[in-house]
């Protein structure tokens, strides 16, 4: 029989404390990521006991007026009828840079891709997120993890998505 007690077996994991909305907020260098949360509303989700994955750029890369930009289309999209992933602010950024469930990195770590959740896939390796350089990885929260990049991670539209967004292309 087993003898190691129920507790020890499944306390293999360590929680970090507060939530990831709460490690943003509170973090200066994504004072600009956070304001494009909050006004998205996703701060919420960040809140909650919901587990994600969140590659957040620093102000370094992500300036005062990109979050401008984004904030302005969420605002337009949204006057528009536009919500959730129908919302190119939330499909093309908040969401192309938070997963569900928890995904960390080690030195020895393989190279794989994960699914973010406007459903698409980038590659996480232990340097990279999207191919941008990390700044800090595996900061981990009572809800999941955050990571930071020196660039935000592109959107890369498939072709539908392409087709349909060039102004140049009418019926």
């Amino acid at each position: 029989s087993c003898t190691d007690t129920w507790d020890e077996h499944y306390q293999t994991g360590v929680m970090g404390e507060g939530t990831l909305w709460e490690s943003i907020k509170n973090n200066q260098q994504l004072s600009n990521f956070a304001r494009v949360i909050e006004a998205t509303g996703y701060h919420k989700s960040l809140s909650s006991s919901q587990v994600f994955t969140v590659f957040a750029p620093t102000n370094d890369a992500f300036t005062d007026a990109d979050a401008n930009d984004i904030i302005n289309k969420y605002q337009s999209d949204l006057a528009k009828g536009l919500k959730g992933d129908k919302n190119t602010a939330i499909k093309e950024f908040v969401m192309n840079h938070i997963a569900l469930y928890n995904y960390s990195i080690a030195n020895e770590s393989p190279d794989t891709t994960i699914r973010m959740m406007n459903g698409k896939y980038l590659g996480l390796t232990s340097n990279t997120f999207s191919g941008k350089q990390f700044t800090s990885t595996n900061t981990i929260t009572g809800n999941g993890i955050l990571f930071t990049l020196a660039e935000k991670a592109d959107y890369i539209y498939n072709i539908f998505e392409y087709v349909k967004d060039d102004p140049d292309l009418d019926s």
